[in-house]
């Protein structure tokens, strides 16, 4: 090639083979359209679950928000159970407990055949020293499914709550401050049913 400024020939630049012409290429080849797969609603509520689990609940509501958001644009039928009940979960991570109370309130409306409001509820009345309704809600949770261990366990721990209220109310109405006497025991009184 001749260069007439130079008054020399000039051999013409070879075609760009590396990755610069690659990354034009694969430019030249994207669609002009967000071609993204969608999550499906089971991944947006793992991914929101497993926020929970490390901690970032508000950025976990955030995205509760906006997932519900979405659904109400889009006119989506039904409830989307899961999105409800992290929703709560979210909601109690972030201490506003009544808020929580709310969600899970309506789930046992909604859906009182499914343990885990049930369970949650009696978490957040337990919370706030309401431990009858606790009790209550977590007998419920069990005739919806009397394997839900975390109900289970949480009754135990319900209990135990309930038997130390009742005898330090016991010590109270004796006058007692010290230990407390076992049924039997000197001053301790005896069951009705027990054998003399």
């Amino acid at each position: 090639m001749f260069d007439p400024q130079t008054g020399q020939f000039i051999e013409a630049p070879a075609p760009e083979h590396g990755w610069q012409a690659f990354a034009d290429l694969l430019e030249a080849a994207s669609p002009g359209v967000d071609t993204a797969i969608p999550l499906t609603p089971s991944q947006v509520t793992s991914h929101i679950a497993a926020m929970l689990d490390a901690g970032r609940a508000e950025a976990a509501l955030d995205l509760i928000r906006k997932r519900q958001e979405q659904r109400e644009n889009a006119g989506s039928l039904g409830t989307d159970v899961q999105l409800m009940y992290l929703h709560g979960r979210a909601l109690a991570a972030l201490g506003h407990h009544a808020e929580a109370i709310g969600v899970w309130r309506q789930m046992t409306v909604d859906f009182p055949e499914l343990p885990e409001p049930w369970n949650a509820l009696a978490i957040e009345y337990a919370r706030q020293g309401q431990l009858d309704l606790a009790r209550e809600a977590l007998l419920t949770a069990l005739v919806v499914n009397p394997d839900f261990a975390p109900a289970l366990e949480n009754l135990g721990h319900v209990d135990t709550r309930l038997a130390q209220r009742a005898f330090a109310r016991a010590r109270a109405v004796r006058g007692e401050t010290g230990a407390t006497r076992r049924p039997g025991t000197p001053g301790g009184g005896t069951p009705a049913n027990a054998a003399q």
